[in-house]
């Protein structure tokens, strides 16, 4: 029994906390970096709307 669960678990390809945490971060990138492209284009949607009236 515990040979069979000792070959089980070295085929297997278990995600630590720390894989996690490496992928989560780079999709946490991406998203900083859309907050800001998203700013930027609301920020000049604003100014291009405010420039009609004055």
């Amino acid at each position: 029994m515990t040979e069979a669960m000792r070959a089980a678990i070295e085929e297997s390809e278990l995600v630590t906390k720390k894989d996690l945490q490496i992928e989560l971060a780079l999709i946490k990138a991406d998203l900083n970096l859309l907050k800001w492209i998203m700013g930027a284009l609301i920020a000049i949607a604003i100014a291009n709307f405010s420039k009609q009236f004055l």
